[in-house]
């Protein structure tokens, strides 16, 4: 296996000052960089802190933490990322942007250099197009925060070696992260496979039957530690719009990323969640549910979910296996899709799509049709 010893990080954000903190924790010479000088300076500071604290609450040694700022370098230039054996960029979310760090990052590292985007929304195939040398460029996709955060989506697309890509997954697994090969799709696993999670309650929202924290409740006592709206209000509303609609635009607005009216009014009046102080479920309503309404309404989002990730396999973005535990890890899901599935059991997952199908109003039509995958008697690992 190739030896990855030096990483070079692009972009001093959260994001990216994060990632850099993994490695250099993890026994990485990081050299970090961003155009803007003082966004090293303060992420330097900030990591400072953060260990400062860790080692407050004994979670760290003095000396490691010492070690840790000791491997976290401060280049100046974008040349002094040259022989690393990874760089990786967290910059922002503008594929123009991401094209021309690249073309310059191809001029100035050696042609062994791993070449990877953080990206969570743009076409991994498009931000490498303009490459001369495709094969070394992939996808690693990390999750907020980075030094934290189990799961690493290591984003694939032709002609990259998979050899480099395993030996990444590989490098990644032996160093606390748990990494899972994805094919590159609009959204990868977790964001694709989470759209169901909000955009079902939002169609419940819509019908009128229930209220946001009646659907909440329904969820947590399925197992899921935040109900959809809670989780819409912790992030934010406009966050959730842009991730909705950037999902509903890479798949040529199907109905199953259907972007609901609820949402856009949500960021229409400013009622954004916790930032805001107002959101979908910042009142104190009743959330009382009958047992049956409860499974009614769980069962109804599950369905769904399931649904979305037997997609993701008819696309071969995944296995079922690692769809689960990328849902478990990404989103802190209590089970994956599939083990859902397996729970709910195939039969009633149909029943309940055919449902929704036959009831669906003009602009969800197609919606709930189900996938291939789910119309043959097993679904394939």
């Amino acid at each position: 296996m190739a030896e990855l010893n030096k990483i070079g990080v692009v972009g001093a954000g959260a994001m990216g000052r994060n990632i850099a903190l993994f490695f250099a924790q993890t026994d990485h010479q990081v050299q970090l960089f961003d155009v803007n000088q003082d966004a090293v300076t303060s992420a330097r500071d900030a990591v400072r802190n953060s260990l400062a604290r860790a080692v407050e609450k004994q979670r760290v040694s003095a000396a490691e933490a010492d070690a840790t700022i000791g491997r976290l370098h401060a280049a100046k230039d974008l040349s002094e990322l040259a022989d690393c054996d990874v760089v990786i960029e967290a910059i922002v979310e503008k594929l123009e942007i991401k094209q021309s760090l690249f073309a310059q990052l191809e001029s100035i590292c050696g042609p062994e250099t791993v070449l990877a985007t953080n990206t969570s929304s743009l076409s991994v195939t498009d931000i490498f197009a303009k490459l001369d040398r495709k094969e070394r460029a992939l996808g690693l996709h990390f999750f907020n925060p980075a030094h934290i955060m189990k799961l690493v989506e290591v984003i694939t697309a032709p002609p990259v070696s998979q050899i480099r890509c395993d030996d990444l997954v590989i490098h990644l697994n032996q160093i606390g992260k748990t990494a899972i090969k994805v094919k590159d799709s609009p959204g990868f696993i977790v964001n694709r496979c989470a759209r169901p999670f909000y955009g079902e309650a939002l169609a419940i929202l819509e019908e009128g039957m229930f209220s946001a924290h009646q659907v909440d409740a329904a969820m947590r006592q399925a197992g899921f530690r935040m109900g959809p709206f809670e989780l819409i209000d912790l992030v934010g509303a406009d966050i959730n719009l842009a991730a909705s609609e950037t999902m509903a635009k890479a798949f040529n607005h199907h109905p199953r990323y259907y972007v609901f009216d609820r949402l856009k009014q949500q960021v229409a009046q400013g009622h954004l969640g916790r930032k805001s102080g107002t959101g979908f479920v910042t009142d104190e309503a009743n959330a009382e549910l009958s047992e049956a309404d409860q499974q009614r309404i769980a069962q109804r989002i599950l369905a769904t979910l399931v649904n979305e990730a037997a997609s993701a396999v008819d696309d071969q973005v995944a296995a079922p296996q690692d769809i689960d535990l990328a849902m478990q890890l990404g989103l802190n899901f209590p089970k994956g899709p599939f083990a859902f599935l397996a729970e709910i059991g195939l039969d009633r997952v149909r029943e309940i799509l055919a449902l929704l199908d036959a009831n669906a109003p003009v602009n969800l039509e197609g919606r709930y049709q189900p996938a291939a995958a789910l119309q043959r008697e097993s679904i394939d690992a």
